[in-house]
């Protein structure tokens, strides 16, 4: 079992007011704007929104893979288990390309792709690949990195590695593709995984498949997790803690438990409603949440989700930024129905 860290421990990951913008043709896109959470050691965090809110690009640039158009400022700091400093290392000042942040990208914190299919050249096999992070971070020997190549394969279901490991990708089902790429992610032995909507694309059966091997794994190497999907069952299944994103922003964030009995925004609340139900009745129908995600381009400052939100006041909602309000000790919220706007009583 993963050792629980003491109340007092060094988070292993700090991210403290991520900024991502872009410069488009018609105006600056504040893709992230202000995040904060950290990892705690063995745990795992899900980031959680619809698509275009900003999760992949947070992801990505906890191991600086974003596009170069991405000018990103904030701290993302990064506690290795060996390290005896408590602050640890600023990925964010680190070269992109450096040898600094390629000790760390691979190694120390491993990423499963969105899209295995894509992720995997066509143009190398499956073990060269794989054998390929383990010869740059674990050993040189050719020999011993195909054999801890086989033995990934194998530990994460894939019968006959041997002959698997000579196999191009497009060989391959999407389930053991994505199998595939989380042998190669936690071949080097990472502390922390990001996983990027590790089940898209996939039936239920592999679905639940993969997140029970890669709960299995997170026991056996204690490692933590970033998880980032949409789906909120994925989230009450493998998480500890949640993070709701909309719009680049952090809306609402506490415990799973502590989400799911009491959430707190209104798209948490609509996302929650959008989950099909056990014994709900065929003649219920699912409620969704109106409009869609805007682009976040030159965006004033307002609630980010005024424009869909049922609960919205006017003259509040949409005439000042909206601060972070704590619920409790762990639960906090973005929204003016928990706090006072500036210059008002709060509604």
């Amino acid at each position: 079992m993963t050792t629980q860290p003491l109340a007092t421990e060094q988070p292993l990951l700090s991210v403290r007011n991520l900024k991502i913008r872009i410069q488009m043709d018609n105006g600056v896109m504040n893709a992230v704007d202000g995040v904060d959470f950290e990892i705690q050691k063995g745990k795992t965090l899900g980031l959680v929104g619809e698509s275009g809110c900003g999760k992949s690009l947070t992801s990505r640039s906890l191991i600086s893979l974003n596009p170069k158009e991405c000018e990103t400022s904030g701290s993302i700091h990064y506690r290795p288990s060996d390290s005896e400093g408590e602050k640890g290392i600023d990925i964010l000042s680190l070269e992109p390309n450096g040898k600094a942040i390629r000790s760390i990208r691979g190694r120390r914190i491993s990423m499963i792709f969105q899209e295995p299919m894509t992720a995997f050249s066509p143009m190398y096999t499956i073990g060269n690949q794989i054998m390929e992070a383990i010869r740059i971070h674990r050993t040189k020997d050719k020999k011993e990195a195909k054999q801890i190549a086989l033995q990934m394969l194998s530990k994460v279901g894939i019968s006959d590695e041997e002959k698997r490991f000579d196999q191009y990708p497009h060989e391959f089902s999407g389930g053991m593709r994505q199998r595939a790429m989380i042998s190669m992610a936690l071949s080097c032995n990472p502390e922390l995984l990001i996983a990027d909507e590790p089940t898209t694309a996939l039936d239920v059966t592999i679905q639940a498949q993969v997140l029970e091997l890669m709960r299995s794994l997170q026991q056996e190497f204690g490692m933590s997790i970033l998880l980032v999907t949409h789906d909120l069952g994925i989230i009450a299944q493998m998480c500890d803690e949640v993070a709701v994103m909309y719009l680049g922003k952090i809306v609402e964030q506490a415990p799973v438990k502590e989400l799911f009995r009491n959430p707190k925004h209104p798209y948490t609340k609509g996302l929650m409603r959008s989950m099909p139900r056990l014994g709900g009745g065929k003649e219920k129908r699912l409620e969704s949440i109106e409009g869609s995600v805007p682009m976040a381009i030159d965006m004033p400052p307002m609630c980010s989700f005024y424009e869909r939100c049922k609960d919205r006041i006017e003259g509040v909602c949409n005439a000042s930024a909206v601060p972070i309000t704590s619920i409790s000790e762990d639960h906090t919220v973005r929204c003016f129905l928990y706090s006072e706007p500036e210059g008002g009583e709060s509604p």
